[in-house]
């Protein structure tokens, strides 16, 4: 059971860690640093438009993406405290059979033991719908943020006629090296938090458009 709690959760932590919030770049500089627009942190070779985007920086900074790290630990937590309750529960229940067994005649203690069997397999079987339930949650929101960036990826770079878009990152990178002018980061996050704020992110839960006429109330 608790082993594929820590699945779901390896899930989570392997997409959803940002890194940290400012990378530093080859000459000492960080991206937070970086205005420069699309227009003029591009670089050409052989007639191709070539930038790169730091996704450690990408993902510690998208605001979408710190709601999906948000949210998937607010479920991690839920389903965590409902199976540590129902296991702590059955485990008063055994002790309690523990300490009367001696007084019970031997049908009650038979009777006792599978009854205390059958909500074990029970639990067990309760516990790995849960893990389930965390795990396709945690699918569909990484689904969901990657198809977001991928889809501005497209986006800006039709907007802004780049031909290639490389990735940095700690864990792997396709960059070796890349000028400072090469690195959009700071402009994708801005415009990805852009599109987040004017409500064109689509919902995580019913994979609809928030309305952004309408007032947010939490806002108020």
């Amino acid at each position: 059971m608790r082993r594929l709690l820590m699945v779901a959760l390896v899930a989570t932590v392997l997409y959803g860690c940002g890194g940290n919030n400012n990378q530093t770049s080859d000459n000492g500089k960080t991206n937070t640093d970086k205005t420069e627009s699309a227009s003029t942190t591009s670089s050409a070779a052989g007639g191709l438009k070539i930038v790169y985007v730091n996704i450690d920086t990408l993902q510690s900074q998208y605001n979408f993406a710190k709601r999906v790290r948000k949210d998937l630990k607010q479920k991690e937590n839920e389903v965590r405290g409902d199976l540590g309750s129902r296991e702590q529960n059955f485990r008063n229940q055994v002790a309690s059979f523990q300490r009367t067994a001696g007084t019970m005649t031997m049908n009650n203690v038979e009777q006792t033991k599978k009854a205390l069997a059958s909500r074990q397999q029970e639990l067990e079987a309760y516990g790995r719908v849960r893990q389930r339930e965390l795990l396709n949650e945690t699918n569909k929101m990484s689904k969901k943020l990657r198809e977001n960036i991928n889809d501005f990826f497209k986006r800006y770079a039709e907007k802004n006629n780049i031909d290639l878009i490389l990735t940095k990152s700690a864990a792997g990178s396709s960059v070796l090296y890349g000028k400072n002018e090469m690195d959009v980061t700071m402009d994708i996050v801005k415009g990805l938090n852009k599109e987040y704020d004017e409500g064109k992110t689509g919902n995580i839960k019913t994979d609809e458009k928030k309305d952004s006429t309408k007032t947010d109330s939490t806002k108020k």
